[in-house]
């Protein structure tokens, strides 16, 4: 694992072993606290595209799918998801839409 893609490339293999609730909520507070370790040990990540930041992504969910993250992403997400996807299988494509939405580096 080389950077925050390739950690939520192993929560979509294996949801099951990043929370037992079946909510992304856990798995955004992973996320939240990666962010926050990266952050404050000023650790740069290589990738290409756009960061992933959970606050900025759920800022983008309201810009792009008008959906509100006031209580978090994952709310917002599992308040939303429908059909036969499930709100994982949501987040997992929206979160590589987010990654390709810009290209220049902001911050965790």
């Amino acid at each position: 694992m080389s950077n925050i893609y390739d950690f939520i490339d192993e929560m979509k293999q294996r949801p099951g072993m990043f929370t037992q609730v079946g909510s992304l909520g856990p798995l955004e507070t992973l996320l939240f606290g990666y962010c926050a370790c990266l952050h404050a040990n000023e650790i740069k990540e290589p990738y290409e595209g756009r960061v992933f930041n959970p606050s900025e992504f759920s800022d983008w969910l309201f810009d792009e799918m008008g959906w509100s993250g006031a209580f978090g992403f994952a709310r917002a997400i599992e308040e939303n998801a429908h059909g036969s996807d499930t709100a994982f299988d949501t987040f997992f494509k929206l979160v590589q839409r987010f990654r390709q939405s810009r290209t220049e580096p902001l911050a965790c």
